[in-house]
């Protein structure tokens, strides 16, 4: 399966960034409860994650791990642009998981056969951005950034929902 960084360089690699403000809007678009104890499965003390998460909503977020698969973590909340390479495999954990995950994934994570068996298991709220996202690469440039459109996916949500960027902008107004 490719990956972002292979599809632009050939190579195998998942490491991207995620922009400030897209962890934002994801927080903001499906926030944590005050108090949750946060994982961040995928990051780095690098990420944008683990530096908003840190400073703003959990000093004691749970990040850096390589195990997420394998090992259980006591948390609240999960957050995190996951690896694309193994996200079928993420989706299926956080689901039996049972607690809210918040993932930022490629727009045709919705599709398909195998992923609406997934999703029958659980609801799903989904955050549509209107533009796609420029991702930063190791050195911190994104003019090479991948060209499809991501979605926010909240996976054990409360009910199945779908908002679009413009729609949710005017509900804030």
């Amino acid at each position: 399966m490719a990956t972002k960084h292979a599809l632009i360089n050939n190579s195998y690699s998942d490491e991207w960034y995620t922009p400030a403000y897209v962890v934002r809007t994801m927080l903001k678009v499906f926030p944590p409860n005050a108090g949750d104890r946060i994982l961040l499965p995928f990051d780095t003390a690098e990420s944008n994650f683990t530096k908003i998460i840190t400073a703003e909503y959990d000093k004691q977020a749970i990040w850096g791990i390589q195990d997420f698969l394998t090992r259980d973590y006591e948390f609240d909340y999960l957050i995190s642009n996951p690896p694309y390479s193994i996200k079928d495999k993420i989706i299926e954990r956080c689901i039996d998981l049972g607690k809210p995950s918040v993932l930022l994934l490629p727009i045709d994570t919705l599709g398909g056969v195998q992923r609406h068996k997934l999703f029958h298991r659980t609801r799903i709220g989904v955050y549509i951005p209107t533009k796609r996202i420029k991702f930063i690469n190791e050195n911190g440039d994104n003019s090479k950034t991948p060209a499809y459109h991501n979605i926010v996916m909240l996976i054990n949500s409360k009910q199945n929902s779908i908002y679009f960027e413009y729609e949710y902008k005017e509900t804030e107004q």
